[in-house]
């Protein structure tokens, strides 16, 4: 009996002893990431984090109750986490629930979609809580295209000259290798589209993924971000066209995210924009790529294609949410000529950047990248330079190599729709 005691003790106190290691876990950083089209918050610690969450209503909060983790660590990784921007979450605490349990408390500021899971370590994470918040009703990109006055037809002003073109009528006319673009003379026939032309920006990478990483300590995603913002600018001055930014801050989208993006607003075309990095730091120059079927056209190509498409995995994406085009991208028959007429896009982009910096290849590379497989729109993948590269780096955070590559690229762009107009389309389907 007393040896039955005696062992009854010992394994209740080998329990508690490996219940308190447990409890002691630090979490390491809590990162919380506010956009309109959603707030993530993960939690990082050195083991998976055991948890629960509980929506509570009236007034709308969330409540996810975290075992085994040291609370102190907590207390001191939420402090000043919130901003006042962020659309969902208004104020974050932590609190001690029970014995080996610390609770967090997100009060939000309206009702949302939760989803919560986890990621194993990856790069330099390590065991990754994810806490999602999505709105009720999911943002509809085309109507926040449209809510905005320059992208309405009545937003032109009444005074505007009789002999202005329509707010929805296109002329496209051939532009010069590395120069601004001119309009075609009088009387020489033009391309028309009575519509707006849409291009869509994706600025490569983002929030819990910071792409590649320069000497000097530059990401990847705010370089690719600060570039796209100012292409954007560019083509929202050109008479009748519109950009659209997949993201237009520092948080993170999955890689089929930002293609359905581009086809819920009926884009034409779809450009990624990014900054390569290599083992070694003496590679160098700009490339452009297109979408292969058949594999890559270099070991480079392949090699590049497989890391920006890790980037779900360092990112972060719920697995448990499936792609219901995946399959429709991936076999759509129309596939083959959209690449094609990617090859054109990619042609006349690469050869204008060409003028701005050197080339890594002279002609357009293709791959597998997830993120150009939109079945039915032209997609590129601009790789600007190599931020591994000290000098290349350099120059990627200078504002007027910045603008040099934006303004190339406009220009490969309106390249290729003097040479390819885009198909027309009514009014109706493309403001609907």
């Amino acid at each position: 009996m007393r040896v039955a005691l005696l062992g009854f003790f010992a394994l209740f106190l080998s329990q508690f002893f490996v219940a308190a290691a447990r409890a002691a876990d630090p979490v390491r950083a809590v990162r919380i990431w506010p956009s309109q089209d959603y707030t993530r918050i993960t939690l990082e610690s050195r083991q998976p984090i055991r948890h629960s969450l509980l929506v509570v209503k009236n007034p709308e909060r969330l409540v996810l109750d975290l075992q085994d983790i040291e609370y102190a660590s907590v207390q001191r990784e939420i402090a000043d986490k919130v901003l006042a921007s962020d659309p969902y979450v208004a104020n974050l605490r932590a609190g001690r629930y029970m014995p080996g349990v610390v609770r967090l408390v997100l009060d939000l500021k309206q009702e949302v979609n939760p989803q919560i899971f986890v990621l194993k370590p990856v790069g330099e994470y390590g065991h990754r809580l994810v806490l999602d918040l999505y709105p009720v009703e999911p943002v509809d990109p085309l109507m926040a295209l449209l809510d905005k006055p320059e992208a309405r037809p009545e937003a032109a002003p009444a005074s505007a000259p009789a002999e202005a073109k329509p707010e929805l009528a296109l002329t496209l006319s051939p532009v010069p290798a590395a120069a601004p673009p001119k309009s075609a003379p009088s009387g020489k026939p033009r391309p028309e589209v009575t519509r707006l032309v849409t291009i869509a920006l994706d600025a490569g990478h983002g929030g819990e993924d910071p792409g590649a990483r320069g000497r000097a300590g530059s990401r990847e995603k705010h370089v690719t971000l600060t570039i796209a913002r100012k292409l954007k600018t560019i083509i929202d001055a050109e008479p009748n066209m519109r950009a659209v930014l997949t993201r237009d801050g520092d948080y993170y989208l999955a890689l089929r995210t930002r293609v359905e993006k581009a086809r819920r607003v009926k884009a034409d075309l779809f450009v990624s924009i990014h900054a390569d990095a290599f083992v070694r730091p003496h590679a160098r120059g700009s490339s452009v790529f297109a979408l292969s079927e058949r594999g890559a056209t270099s070991a480079a190509a392949r090699w590049l294609a497989k890391r920006e498409n890790d980037a779900d995995l360092i990112g972060g994406v719920n697995l448990d949410v499936k792609d219901r085009h995946l399959a429709q991208t991936l076999l759509d028959l129309s596939q083959t000529a959209t690449i094609q007429d990617s090859i054109k896009l990619a042609r006349a982009v690469l050869n204008e950047i060409g003028g701005v910096n050197s080339l890594h290849k002279d002609d357009v590379e293709q791959a597998g990248f997830a993120v150009l497989k939109a079945p039915d729109i032209p997609s590129i993948l601009v790789e600007t330079a190599f931020i591994s590269n000290p000098q290349e780096e350099q120059r990627l955070n200078d504002d007027a190599y910045q603008d040099k590559m934006a303004h190339a690229m406009f220009r490969g762009i309106k390249r290729y729709f003097a040479r390819n107009p885009p198909l027309s389309r009514s009014t109706l389907a493309t403001l609907q």
